[in-house]
């Protein structure tokens, strides 16, 4: 019996050669179709982001011009409503799969609520936490003209012009 299932084997090894050949060709087409759309969509995801990215980076800019523009007509201390270089530029590259205002918001309040920091720093970590609030995606302009007011009975003084011109005449705000 033996006998027979050798020369059964001898005759069919060519077809199971055969078969095995075209299963290994075929994975490696499903393979290559399948790798092939994984980089398609990674490609796509990656050009989204990149698109994102740029127009939070145009909107940025944007705001950014607009905001200096209504405060040189405003009168008001330049001390008052600057805007660090370093924190443009951190939301500027912030992650593109976050909120780059977002993530700043957070940083910006944690300094607020620090007691060990000036003042002035905290005020203005809370002044800029209203604007960040105003700009952030889902943010509340009610919650940014809150925060504007609490600067103000807060910390009296130190950007009550910033904050009138801003509730005012603010369309950031409004």
């Amino acid at each position: 019996m033996a006998g027979i299932f050798k020369q059964a084997g001898r005759r069919f090894l060519p077809v199971f050669a055969g078969i095995g050949f075209i299963a290994l060709v075929l994975q490696g087409c499903a393979g290559g179709a399948i790798t092939g759309s994984v980089y398609a969509v990674s490609g796509a995801a990656a050009t989204a982001l990149h698109q994102k990215r740029q127009q939070f980076r145009e909107n940025l800019y944007n705001d950014y011009n607009n905001y200096q523009t209504l405060f040189r007509s405003s009168g008001c201390q330049p001390s008052q409503y600057e805007i660090s270089p370093k924190i443009i530029q951190y939301l500027e590259n912030s992650a593109p799969t976050e909120d780059g205002y977002a993530e700043a918001q957070d940083i910006l309040l944690e300094v607020y609520n620090d007691s060990t920091v000036s003042q002035d720093v905290r005020a203005h970590a809370l002044y800029l936490a209203a604007l960040t609030e105003a700009e952030k995606e889902g943010g509340k302009r009610s919650q940014a003209r809150e925060y504007l007011k609490r600067v103000k009975s807060e910390f009296p003084g130190t950007h009550d012009c910033a904050v009138e011109t801003l509730l005012e005449k603010g369309s950031l705000i409004y």
